[in-house]
């Protein structure tokens, strides 16, 4: 296996992402950031800095999928730092039309690393019904208005503490808004994990 930022061969322990590369990538000092109700954990281990934001960007607008299997191994390693009652996944849902234009969904492919790592099962009972602007370029208050109801549970949720993986995290108001619709389906708390927050 290659790395997927330099292309020198990685050892069976590196995964996609070769050790030299690893160190050189923009971490947080801290993986969780301040409290963001209504979510009890807000997470993610790197800064949206070059070459994270090139390679999620070519991941999710080029179909680049090779990042989505490298990320999500590093979210697999940091899962253990997060609280120990999580026992479901929700990747962040995307509208059926962006979803079909771009062909897949980069939380899906985040998602999906994890629950063949971990083992915890993915919730698909939550669906974005609106087909919102998307939220890069907007302020904060235009991003609240823009995610007013565009979530839906289409089913009650029987979870513990359900964590939403999402590639990025800006303001945080996606999983805020998500966190709420999880919550009044019945779930007892939600956290957020992404690769890269702002």
């Amino acid at each position: 296996m290659h790395c997927v930022f330099c292309g020198t061969q990685c050892y069976a322990d590196e995964d996609s992402i070769c050790g030299g590369c690893q160190a050189d990538l923009p971490w947080h000092e801290q993986l969780c950031g301040a409290e963001s109700s209504p979510l009890e954990v807000v997470a993610a281990p790197l800064e949206y800095a070059f070459p994270v934001d090139a390679a999620l960007k070519s991941f999710k607008f080029h179909r680049r999928l090779e990042y989505g299997a490298a990320f999500g191994e590093l979210l697999w390693r940091v899962l253990p730092e997060l609280p120990r009652d999580i026992d479901m996944l929700l990747p962040m849902p995307l509208h059926w039309r962006r979803q079909a234009l771009r062909g897949f969904n980069q939380a899906d492919e985040l998602a999906r690393v994890l629950h063949k790592r971990s083992g915890l099962p993915v919730l698909d009972t939550l669906r974005r019904v609106r087909a919102t602007p998307y939220q890069s370029g907007l302020d904060a208050a235009a991003r609240r208005n823009n995610l007013r109801n565009a979530f839906k549970a289409t089913a009650a949720i029987d979870s513990a503490h359900v964590l939403i993986i999402d590639d990025v995290i800006t303001t945080g108001e996606s999983c805020r808004r998500l966190a709420q619709v999880v919550l009044q389906a019945g779930a007892g708390r939600v956290s957020a994990l992404a690769v890269a927050r702002t």
